[in-house]
Parts: structure tokens; sequence; C-alpha cells
């Protein structure tokens, strides 16, 4: 932790609030070796423990949740013990499972309980989603630690990743998961790791976007309150530009507004129109890294926002919604990569991509290579895409096809190829 990033830490929250979060991260990282490596070194590890733990704050989504789901399902938690390690435990209280405890991990003031170091320890299994935070740096022989990750799209390594000493640290892991073969040479580069680490399963999360009782006209009326059952859904997930971390190249590009290949409000009231007359609901996912938009206040009648807060308060699970979808804009994130599954058309916004290319890079030398989708560069093109997706063209479908094989390794049971590969045994 430097010194900018306190400072803007204390700013942002305040002295008292900001104050107190250091606290707790210090009172934490003192934690570590007096429990976690104390453990590590008196305990054996328990073959019937599993360890889940997901991303800071966004406690029950993605690929751990997923992998816990199945696993729960299918009567796993009759033999082990599964530790779901969260934010907010207060929200679990009245989720009820057999054989399954919450504890407190990362919670907003950089609290770990002595208790997640302790299961992070002893755990047979330790499946995370981006990073353990340190709660299995010091574990039991015998532990098998997954990094589930949360995409592999076309991003090259942080400015951080390339310039920190310790960054070797990142491949501390046993095994971590992929989608397909040509994302095993990258990663193993992107982790500094050897190439038989990185397993090209695919991630959990695909069963449920490629679920086939995912129903559109549902999950719309719950999410949205839409009714209209002829209407092309499309989701538009732009990667950050702006976020509060540090070392990330990006958070120096400037767009004329929030949203790449969109000038303003009076195109944001066009492309509403557009919508309404091509019969389209576009439904717009803000990064959960992203900061400074203000879209979300305006009204329209075809243009919609979907944050993690409204898909958790209504019940609908992020790949879910995007399996019902019709097409995806996007531009150098890994949903373009997951969206391939699903054969059907893509966007890829790319306003910025000199800008982006030397300011963050990306892990193929020829990018748009692996971008069977339709380039836009401008408000038009945006507005055309639209046009072919309500009259049914598929532009790219040839493309998509041939590139495939190469980014995924297909299967129709994600979690349960990745649990037999594990051999875990009920």
């Amino acid at each position: 932790m430097n010194l900018g990033a306190i400072k803007k830490k204390l700013k942002e929250e305040g002295v008292f609030q900001g104050s107190l979060y250091y606290f707790c991260h210090f009172f934490s990282k003192l934690t570590l070796p007096l429990v976690e490596k104390w453990a590590s070194g008196h305990c054996s590890v328990c073959d019937t423990r599993i360890v889940f733990k997901n991303r800071e704050n966004q406690d029950f989504t993605d690929n751990a949740r997923a992998l816990f789901e199945y696993l729960v399902e299918n009567g796993y938690n009759e033999k082990y013990q599964m530790i779901y390690m969260v934010s907010e435990k207060k929200k679990f209280r009245n989720r009820k499972y057999k054989n399954v405890k919450f504890v407190t991990a990362e919670n907003r003031f950089g609290w770990n309980s002595p208790m997640a170091y302790y299961y992070g320890a002893t755990a047979k299994y330790f499946f995370y989603t981006n990073n353990s935070a340190d709660l299995n740096r010091y574990h039991c022989k015998g532990q098998i630690t997954v990094n589930l990750w949360h995409g592999c799209g076309y991003k090259g390594a942080t400015l951080e990743n390339k310039n920190i000493p310790h960054s070797d640290s990142m491949s501390w892991f046993d095994y971590a998961i992929v989608p397909g073969p040509v994302f095993v040479e990258t990663k193993s580069a992107y982790w500094k790791c050897p190439k038989e680490k990185i397993l090209p399963l695919g991630y959990p999360r695909y069963d449920w976007m490629l679920d086939e009782k995912n129903c559109k006209e549902e999950i719309l009326n719950r999410l949205f309150g839409w009714k209209e059952p002829e209407t092309k859904a499309v989701i538009w997930m732009p990667t950050f530009r702006k976020s509060n971390l540090t070392g990330y190249g990006e958070n120096d590009i400037e767009l004329p507004y929030e949203l790449p290949a969109v000038g303003g409000q009076e195109e944001m009231k066009d492309l509403d129109a557009h919508c309404r007359e091509n019969n389209i609901l576009l439904i717009i996912k803000k990064h959960p890294l992203q900061i400074g938009w203000s879209g979300q206040k305006e009204k329209y009648t075809n243009i919609c926002y979907v944050t993690e807060e409204l898909l958790e308060e209504r019940e609908v699970l992020l790949y879910r919604l995007v399996g019902v979808c019709d097409a995806l804009i996007s531009d150098y994130s890994s949903i373009a990569v997951d969206y391939l599954l699903l054969d059907r058309p893509i966007a890829f916004v790319l306003t910025d991509f000199e800008r982006y290319e030397k300011a963050r890079g990306f892990v193929f030398d020829d990018p748009l290579k692996y971008m069977p989708g339709e380039k836009i560069y401008e408000f038009a093109q945006l507005k055309e895409f639209l046009t072919h997706v309500g009259e049914n063209l598929d532009l790219f479908a040839g493309e998509r096809h041939r590139i495939l094989p190469r980014m995924h390794n297909r299967t129709e049971d994600y979690r349960g190829r990745l649990v037999e590969y594990l051999g875990l045994k009920k």
C-alpha cells in the first residue's frame, strides 16, 4: 500500500473511516502469522474441508458461487465441511445449508476473521476467484489451491503487475482455470508459472450462462418489469477506464462520455429512439471497478442500466442474464470471450484502441484477429450493429466458428468436469 493510495483513501472516506480501515487492515496482517502460520505448522490438512473465496465485496457471485452451488446440489456437503468467506456475513444469516459456514473475510474495513486464516490454512481444497487475500499463504501440506479467476479477455498485464517486486505471488496456486487452449500460453506468462498449472477446463459460471432453463421473459420482467416477448435483448458490458485502483494505465484514458462511442446525452437519446424503432432493449452493465458514471439517472424507454445491487436485490445471476441476451456489445473485456459459447452476434467498441494499447496493452500480438464481431469506432456504427441485430443479420458467425476451438474447450458440464479432474468424491 503506497502513500498515494493511503492519502486517496483518507480523502474519499474521511480521516475516521479511513483510519479505521487501515487499523483493521494492519491488525489482520498481524493476525496472519499468529493464526495461519501457527495452524499450518501445528495442524494437519483437513481432508473433508473446502474453502470458497470470492472477490472482496462481491460475496456470493461468479465462479466461486457456481462451484459451491454445484457441490451442494449434488450432496458433497454431506461429506465435506464447506467454508464460504464473505465480506458481509450478516447477509447470510438466513441462508441455511447443511455443513456450511460463512466466515468474515475482506470486509469493508479490511478485516479478516482469525477463523478465516485458520480455515484457509487447514482446508484440503481452497477455491478462490481473483485473489486469495493471503488467507492461505501459510497452509498445511497437502492443500490443493485452485484459482478460478474472473475471466480471460484481451487486456495485458497491469502496470502494477509489471512493476511490483513480488508479482510472482500471483502464481501461488496449484491450478488456475482458463476457457481454452490459447489462454494457457497467455496466463502462464501473466502469472509467471508453468503451463502445467493452467487448466483449460472453462469456468464454472458457464453452466449458468448455457442453462436451457434460463427464461428470457422471466428474467427481463424480474429485473426491469419488461413484458414485451418479441423484444431483442442486447447487453452492453464495457470494461473500466477509470477506477480507484492504482497501477492501471487505463485510468489515464479520457472519453467524451462514460460509454465509448457515445458523445453525450443527446446521442444517448438518439440511441434510445433507435432501439425503440428496432424493438431492442439495450441493457447497460457497468464494470464493478468503473467510477464516475452518471447516465443511470436518466430515464429511457428502451435502455436500462443493471447494477450488482439490482441483480442481488432481484436475485438474478449476471451470467443467467447474459445467457438470455440476443447479442453482446463489449470491447477488451473477458465477457466477449465467454459470450462466444452462445454463438450470437458480438460487437467490439474500439474507439480508444490505440490509447488502450499504449496504456495497458493486449495479451495477443494482433488482438483484432481474436475479435470475431463487428468493430465499432463511431456512433453510427453502433446504431448499425443494433439494426443488424433487429434484422437477424449475423455477419460474423463463420469467424466465431473458426476461432472458437482456440478460445474454448467446450463441454456440457463445466463444473462436473472440474470436480472430476480434481478427484472430489462424495
